[in-house]
């Protein structure tokens, strides 16, 4: 229970690094805000956006968390 409390402190420190938008989705889409993942329509429904464009920033901000200044807090609860 410990661990996980700061696996969520960490993760939210790493999305507060990410703009408002790229944090957003990233959270909806993995379900980080309730539980439920969203589809990219639902989460383009939210920002008024295709799904394309969703997809894209969804892309584009996996591509940044994948970088090591970012990464290397999380990689610590992979083992």
């Amino acid at each position: 229970a410990v661990s996980f409390t700061l696996l969520q402190e960490q993760l939210h420190s790493v999305l507060d690094t990410l703009s408002e938008r790229e944090a957003g989705v990233v959270a909806m889409r993995f379900g980080l805000t309730d539980g439920q993942p969203k589809t990219l329509d639902e989460i383009g429904k939210v920002y008024g956006v295709t799904r394309e464009r969703i997809r894209q920033i969804e892309s584009k901000t996996m591509s940044k968390l994948r970088h090591p200044s970012r990464s290397q807090v999380l990689r610590d609860y992979l083992d």
